[in-house]
């Protein structure tokens, strides 16, 4: 199959409203989570907090990445604004992304080649701010009986929930409709859908847009992935199945860890099939080589990653890559910092790299700016992209006992634990990998870009 050039890039990530900002952060070993605020869930966090890991509709851990001090201008889009102002912000972050990605495309005002452009967009299929405001008078009208009856009070009422503004319909389909408004936003062709494949979703989202590329039913695609979800319900869902570290150690690739920290942002990139990139003179940011899919089959439990599974989708990867595990230079790894997670995926690494003499250097994002879900593999794109562009692996910040031993890939030596210049004098070559619930795996292979000419 042929390989898919990336020729946009945009960001919004914890800190970072654009794929520079983020570059800095980086480079200045940034820790942008922080504990979550008033003004991020929208009341006191205090209510909801216990320090004990189990306590039933609590939540034992503060700490986040979050989207803070946006500025979004509705007036940007195609759309009209009091529309766009009543929508969620699953909906302004992915216009924003999506302008951001074409204006970096250098297809911004291209009318005719944005009319043959498709968008897939990876979506966490939770509820968000906006849409719990649109159902909140049906829960209401639904317990509200049944506590005045509890109470034996007949005239009980609960409180109305305080809203700013009215909120379109729109808002209560987030999982499906992001996509067909940036399509309409943006004049874009009639392939555009969201998909949820967990943590996977954006390599998901990528293979999906590269095979309507190479199959020639689109001539541009647009492919990313967001994480956007009421923070309160993300909160107690994670500390319901326990992700969140008791320890309060949140570290990737570190034996300390215990436990992952979830944060919210979204990442898009433009893609085109490479020969036509080349014919029409695209910077060319990055080229995927590979991309690799599997799922764990039965294995251990939903939310036990499996060996196998992962080292499935990196045996896929190579196979279309017709590539040599030797060449990888860096390896992007998924490193949430749970125990279980890294264990595994360490594991997983020592058998596929290990077994084929390949020792690239390692490290994890996710220690600058927390786990985006959906969205992860985003955070990744990102970072090696810009990681290539200016010869600079990255540090993977507040590792202090690495993981693994002398003789494993995964190891103190290979961890970048400090800013480190490229490897490589020749063709730079990186792997990602994302892995989801459920036993959702993928691995991308990049090759470095060029301008062409």
């Amino acid at each position: 199959m042929e390989k898919i050039a990336i020729i946009g890039l945009s960001c919004l990530f914890p800190d970072a409203t654009n794929p520079e900002q983020f570059w800095q952060n980086l480079s200045e070993e940034k820790d942008s989570t922080s504990d979550i605020s008033v003004a991020d869930l929208g009341l006191d966090p205090g209510i909801f907090y216990d320090s004990h890991k189990g306590t039933p509709e609590k939540f034992y851990f503060f700490k986040g990445g979050f989207i803070r001090n946006f500025d979004f201008n509705p007036s940007e889009y195609n759309l009209p604004m009091e529309f766009v102002q009543s929508l969620d912000n699953t909906f302004k972050w992915s216009l924003y992304a999506a302008k951001q990605a074409i204006v970096n495309s250098s297809y911004w005002g291209n009318e005719s080649a944005l009319s043959q452009c498709g968008l897939i967009l990876g979506t966490l299929a939770l509820p968000t701010k906006v849409s719990n405001q649109l159902f909140a008078p049906i829960y209401q009208q639904t317990i509200e009986p049944a506590i005045g009856e509890l109470l034996q009070e007949k005239d009980f009422h609960l409180a109305g929930v305080p809203t700013a503004a009215k909120a379109s319909p729109y808002n209560a389909m987030v999982s499906g409709l992001p996509a067909a408004i940036i399509s309409r936003a943006f004049a874009l062709s009639g392939t555009h859908f969201c998909i949820d494949a967990a943590c996977s979703s954006s390599f998901y989202a990528i293979k999906l847009a590269s095979h309507y590329l190479q199959s020639g039913k689109a001539d541009l695609m647009l492919a990313g992935a967001i994480s956007c979800s009421d923070p309160l319900f993300v909160r107690m869902l994670f500390s319901g199945i326990q992700g969140y570290p008791e320890n309060g150690i949140s570290r990737p690739l570190d034996k300390s860890s215990r436990g992952l920290i979830t944060s919210e942002g979204i990442g898009m990139v433009m893609l085109k099939r490479y020969s036509d990139a080349v014919r029409d003179g695209d910077k060319i940011l990055a080229t995927i080589c590979g991309n690799g899919l599997s799922n764990d089959g039965k294995g251990k439990h939903l939310l036990s990653p499996n060996a196998q599974g992962q080292t499935l989708a990196y045996q896929r990867a190579f196979t279309e890559a017709k590539l040599n595990p030797k060449t990888i230079d860096y390896l992007e790894c998924h490193a949430t910092g749970t125990l279980l997670g890294d264990t595994t995926e360490s594991n997983s690494v020592q058998g596929f790299f290990g077994e084929n003499q390949a020792v690239p250097l390692v490290g994890s994002a996710k220690a600058n700016v927390g786990h985006l879900l959906v969205a992860a593999g985003m955070v990744g794109i990102t970072k090696t992209i810009l990681s290539m562009s200016h010869n600079v692996i990255p540090a993977t910040i507040n590792v202090s006992q690495p993981m693994g031993s002398d003789n494993n890939v995964v190891s103190p030596q290979n961890i970048v634990r400090t800013a480190t210049s490229w490897p490589s004098k020749g063709s730079k070559h990186v792997a990602l990998s994302a892995f989801g619930f459920g036993g959702n795996n993928s691995h991308l292979i990049l090759e470095q870009g060029e301008v062409s000419k």
